[in-house]
């Protein structure tokens, strides 16, 4: 008995030990948590976007418009996830020109972030076209600070 409960012991001691050393392993660096912060915010802003084009094609301003607030609130963010400079971390579609012209990555970041509260005003559904806005908002910062998709 007392082979056994030495032996479930040092067993689950091991287990312990070794997955706190596989776990301390893979913590994501600061660059990669900026990666992982600014995709999932990409992410997130690209489905409210589709939201917004969707409240317009059924004609949904109160829908239109909070989807819009939302946009201005996550742009709101967008500066965080490049606090770190060069947080180039494989699979990054980030250029290092963002840290290198970062004052015209602000300027363009208020662009967006101007734009996403001028539709949060009632009638901007009317007025909204979905590739004008993506163009000139925010094809701005993907050309200039994003490498192109092949």
């Amino acid at each position: 008995m007392k082979f056994h409960l030495r032996f479930f012991t040092v067993t689950i001691l091991s287990l312990i030990i070794t997955s706190q050393a596989y776990a301390q392993e893979k913590q994501p660096t600061p660059e990669e948590r900026a990666y992982t912060f600014r995709t999932s915010l990409f992410q997130t802003f690209a489905w409210k976007y589709g939201q917004l084009v969707g409240a317009k094609k059924q004609n949904d301003e109160a829908t239109f418009i909070k989807h819009a607030s939302d946009l201005e609130y996550l742009a709101t963010m967008l500066e965080e996830g490049f606090q770190i400079k060069n947080s180039l971390p494989e699979g990054t579609a980030a250029k290092p020109e963002i840290w290198k012209d970062y004052d015209t990555f602000k300027k363009k970041s208020e662009t967006l972030k101007s734009a996403a509260n001028d539709l949060t005003k009632s009638g901007a559904m009317a007025d909204f076209d979905a590739r004008d806005f993506g163009s000139k908002n925010c094809g701005g910062c993907h050309r200039d600070f994003r490498v192109k998709d092949d």
